[in-house]
């Protein structure tokens, strides 16, 4: 089984909180070491040329996880099936969900939380532009 986001060292996925916060010397740094996460902070970020590029990198699965994150069924279905459970609860813990809060602060998958609070924070901001009138994309 994929260990999915558990594969990187904790400093990597720091680094990669930082770039969703939209720090652009974490972005760069993870641009030149790990590729594959600049693009999924970029494709959480709603730019789907970077979804083009995890799938063309071999890195479909981070693109999955994006959508598990935005409620695709059949993404969330396939990462339980093909990556380690914590990346599902990753997934549900962007959306608040308690129970997959629970799970990872039971499994003191710190570094996960800290993620999945940023990805809320990045959701909460997309929502709130986007019902902001003078935002409106037309």
């Amino acid at each position: 089984m994929h260990k999915g986001l558990l594969q990187y060292d904790v400093r990597i996925l720091l680094a990669l909180q930082q770039a969703i916060a939209g720090s652009k010397e974490f972005f760069q740094l993870l641009l030149e070491s790990h590729p594959e996460l600049a693009a999924f902070s970029n494709f959480l970020q709603e730019d789907p040329e970077a979804e083009d590029y995890l799938i063309k990198s071999g890195h479909a699965w981070l693109g999955l996880m994006s959508h598990a994150i935005d409620g695709d069924e059949r993404a969330r279905a396939w990462v339980l099936k093909n990556l380690h459970q914590a990346n599902l609860m990753f997934c549900l813990a962007c959306r608040k969900d308690p129970k997959a809060l629970s799970w990872l602060r039971f499994m003191k998958l710190d570094i996960l939380l800290r993620l999945a609070q940023e990805v809320a924070d990045l959701r909460n901001k997309q929502e709130l532009d986007a019902s902001f009138p003078y935002k409106m994309r037309f």
